[in-house]
C-alpha cells in the first residue's frame, strides 16, 4: 500500500500495518485483486490492550467511539481468536464471554455471527488487539479466518477440506452442475465433494477410489496418470481440480496442458505445495506459467492448507 508508514509483528500470524489513510476495505480490495495469497483475515485496529493486566473494559470507551462513528445499528458481531502460543489464564468461551458483556453492558446487541459489522478482538503471546469493520471486508467472516468445518460422516479424505472451505467460504461462481475432471483423485475425497455439488465427475488416478465414491452414478473412473488422460482423450469439462502431490512448478505446466479439455471459460482449481522453502519465487515462477493460459480469479493460503496455495483459474479466450 501506497500510504504504509510501518508495520508491526504481534503474533506468529498477525501484524499491525499502519497507513496514512488506508483501511481494511482498501487492504481487502487488494488481496483480492493483485492477488496476496497469505492474509486470512482483516479488520481496521482501534485499540490495543495488555490481556495480561487488563481487558477489553479498558478501552472500552475508545471502541465506543469507533463503533458510533462507522455504524448506526447496535447490532454487532463479536470475533474473538488467538494467533500464537499463549499463556493466558482463560479460554477463549470466558474471554468472548467478558467482551460481550463489555459491549452489551454500552448498549449494543452482540452476536457471535451474523451483522454487518464486526468488533474484532485478537489475542497476542504480547498484546489484545481491538478492530472494527464490515465484515465483508474481512476476507473471512470466521475470526481471524480460522474457518473450521465439520467432519461428515461419508468422508473419506481430509483433503476435503480443502475444496469445501473455497465453495462455502469464497463465493466463486462454479455452479451447481456440468462436467468435472479431478486429477490424481484417489481415494475420492474432491470426486465427493465435486459429485455432491452436482457435477458428473470423471476422477484420474491409477490408484483405488473409495467404494463409496466409486458406486455414485456421477462418477467415472479412469485408472490412468493425468499426462495419459491428457494425450488420449477428447472429452471438455467445466472445471478441472489438481490437488496432486508434485512441485507447483509441474502443477501449473499440467494445467497449461490441459487447456484444451477445458470448455471455454472453463474453470481451474490447483493447489501449489510450496512447502516452508522459497515460497515466494515458487508462487512467482508459478504464476508466470499459469498466466499464459489463464486469468487468476483467486489465490490464497486457506486455513486448511497448510504448506500450499489454492489457486482458481479461468480459461483465457
Amino acid at each position: 500500500m501506497d500510504d504504509a508508514v510501518e508495520m508491526r509483528r504481534v503474533g506468529a500470524e498477525s501484524a499491525i500495518l499502519e497507513t496514512r489513510f488506508s483501511t481494511a476495505e482498501d487492504l481487502s480490495d487488494i488481496v483480492n485483486r493483485v492477488p496476496l495469497v497469505f492474509p486470512r483475515h482483516v479488520t481496521n485496529v482501534i485499540a490495543e490492550f495488555d490481556p495480561f493486566d487488563s481487558g477489553l473494559a479498558d478501552v472500552a470507551d475508545s471502541v465506543d467511539s469507533a463503533i458510533r462513528e462507522q455504524h448506526r445499528s447496535p447490532e454487532v458481531s463479536l470475533q474473538l481468536w488467538q494467533s500464537g502460543r499463549t499463556v493466558y489464564k482463560f479460554n477463549r468461551r470466558e474471554a468472548w464471554d467478558e467482551a460481550a458483556q463489555v459491549l452489551a453492558d454500552r448498549g449494543f446487541q452482540v452476536s457471535r455471527a451474523g451483522a454487518e459489522y464486526a468488533v474484532s478482538v485478537c489475542y497476542t503471546p504480547k498484546t489484545a488487539v481491538v478492530g472494527f469493520n464490515r465484515i465483508a471486508d474481512s476476507l473471512s467472516s470466521w475470526p481471524g479466518g480460522e474457518v473450521r468445518l465439520s467432519r461428515p460422516a461419508e468422508q473419506v479424505s481430509r483433503a476435503e477440506f480443502k475444496l469445501e472451505e473455497l465453495f462455502k467460504e469464497h463465493g466463486l461462481p462454479f455452479g451447481h452442475s456440468g462436467t468435472a475432471l479431478d486429477y490424481g483423485a484417489a481415494p475420492g475425497g474432491w470426486t465427493r465433494i465435486l459429485a455432491e455439488r452436482g457435477f458428473r465427475t470423471t476422477a484420474v488416478d491409477p490408484g483405488d477410489l473409495d467404494p463409496a465414491v466409486l458406486k455414485r452414478p456421477d462418477v467415472v473412473h479412469e485408472r490412468t496418470t493425468a499426462g495419459n488422460f491428457i494425450r488420449e482423450s477428447d472429452r471438455r469439462f467445466d472445471l478441472i481440480v489438481n490437488d496432486m502431490k508434485m512441485s507447483p512448478t509441474r502443477s501449473s505446466q499440467l494445467m497449461i496442458d490441459s487447456l484444451p479439455l477445458l470448455k471455454r471459460h472453463g474453470m481451474c482449481i490447483v493447489t501449489l505445495k510450496t512447502g516452508s522453502h522459497h515460497v515466494l519465487s515458487q508462487l512467482d515462477e508459478s504464476f508466470a506459467i499459469l498466466r499464459r493460459g489463464y486469468t487468476i480469479e483467486f489465490a490464497r493460503q486457506l486455513r486448511h492448507n497448510r504448506n500450499e496455495v489454492t489457486v482458481v483459474l479461468r480459461a483465457l479466450d
